[in-house]
């Protein structure tokens, strides 16, 4: 884990170094600046990464594609650190010195804290992984989210954990609001199916040790334990469980999607004993491969992890400034939902400059999927399950965002 995250801070100076540059050798044109607000360290910093790398590749394509009517794209990179706090400051700092018309990236709990920040300066704000059932009630008008909520992630998790036809389950789940909603959720399920739920244990993140919380846990000795965690909880949590004994299986949720737990805890202990649930495009359709491709041509290697989430964030923003009649945030939210829905496909920004130019409107179908906004803002999601498999994350399962209608 050390070594992935000093690459990382490596690749985000200089990705950060990139975004200042173009700032400063395109000022004299008229720029239009998007913020990037993704935690870069802590314990999201891997997925804060990936977001911004997507942004990035989705900006190079569209002034690739002659940038919009208002201009091109710049960005501007904060790290947040995953702190609602730091979070409004950046963002202010973003739209007062800046001028940002659009803020991308923020995790649950600073999209929650910037709500009133993007309708009172009248800013776009938008996630690709901010699942918090909170924005159901407050998105929909300048708050806006490329994936599903985390009730959707709940389901996904309780329909595997049935499907997999356990016969007791426990429950750890951090005292977090973006892993409590779901595991409130998965939780319906396991019980609806007759599944013994054996724990159902909040705790605190940041402690030393679980074995507490894993007394009952293990005593027990459910068939498999559902871990809606962070990565460092999650980390000591799995060691201390098989130190304790455990031999059963896992169900983690998305935070835990990443290589490099397979380093910090061991993939003999998670191959073919873990899974792990996480909101993910469906790979058949021809948008995503487009944008795997992307990825494979200019970055290497496969998306990560809410790429796909994140490459469509800037392409509606860009679509809707080409579509709009300002170059505003306002402009921005009086037409995104109009470009998600209804018109001639698209799935790129080039596409959709091209049908507006014709006098036609767009319906933008990225590469997660469909995007057409619900009235929180948000849109439906697809999932897959992957399982631990000689090291690394495998799908396993798909689940089309149908099997929830």
């Amino acid at each position: 884990m050390r070594n992935t995250k000093s690459n990382r801070f490596r690749s985000m100076t200089a990705l950060a170094v990139a975004g200042t540059l173009l700032a400063t050798t395109s000022l004299a044109r008229a720029d239009v600046t998007v913020g990037v607000l993704v935690p870069l360290t802590g314990e999201l910093g891997e997925f804060g990464e990936i977001v911004a790398s997507a942004v990035e590749l989705g900006v190079k394509e569209i002034n690739a594609a002659g940038g919009t009517k208002c201009g091109p794209l710049r960005t501007v990179i904060a790290d947040t650190g995953g702190d609602p706090n730091v979070g409004v400051r950046e963002a202010t700092r973003m739209i007062e010195s800046e001028g940002a018309v659009a803020i991308l990236g923020p995790t649950s709990g600073v999209m929650v804290a910037l709500v009133d920040l993007a309708k009172r300066r009248e800013v776009v704000v938008m996630s690709p992984y901010a699942g918090t059932i909170t924005l159901n009630k407050l998105g929909g008008d300048f708050v806006y989210r490329t994936v599903s909520s985390d009730l959707g992630d709940g389901a996904a998790s309780g329909l595997w954990l049935t499907e997999k036809g356990y016969g007791s389950v426990a429950f750890l789940v951090q005292n977090e609001e973006s892993t409590i909603s779901p595991a409130q959720v998965a939780r319906e399920k396991v019980e609806a199916a007759g599944i013994e739920l054996t724990d159902y244990i909040v705790y605190n993140p940041g402690q030393p040790s679980y074995q507490a919380e894993l007394v009952s846990v293990l005593a027990r000795n459910p068939d498999a334990i559902y871990l809606a965690g962070g990565q460092e909880s999650g980390v000591t949590v799995i060691k201390e469980a098989t130190a304790g004994g455990f031999t059963g299986e896992w169900l983690f949720t998305a935070d835990l999607a990443v290589p490099e737990i397979f380093d910090a805890v061991g993939a003999r202990i998670l191959n073919d004993r873990a899974f792990v649930e996480v909101a993910d495009p469906d790979k058949s359709l021809p948008a995503y491969a487009s944008f795997a491709a992307l990825v494979e041509k200019e970055q290497g290697g496969e998306p990560g992890p809410f790429a796909a989430n994140s490459f469509d964030m800037v392409n509606l923003v860009a679509i809707a400034l080409e579509a709009s009649e300002g170059c505003s945030g306002a402009a921005i939210n009086g037409v995104i939902r109009d470009i998600a829905e209804g018109g001639t496909p698209a799935s790129t920004f080039a596409e959709a400059k091209a049908i507006l130019a014709d006098g036609g409107d767009v319906d933008y179908e990225g590469a997660a999927g469909p995007m057409s906004f619900d009235e929180s803002g948000t849109v439906a999601g697809s999932y897959s399950i992957k399982a631990a498999r000689d090291g690394k994350w495998v799908e396993e399962r798909f689940i089309p965002a149908s099997e929830f209608e």
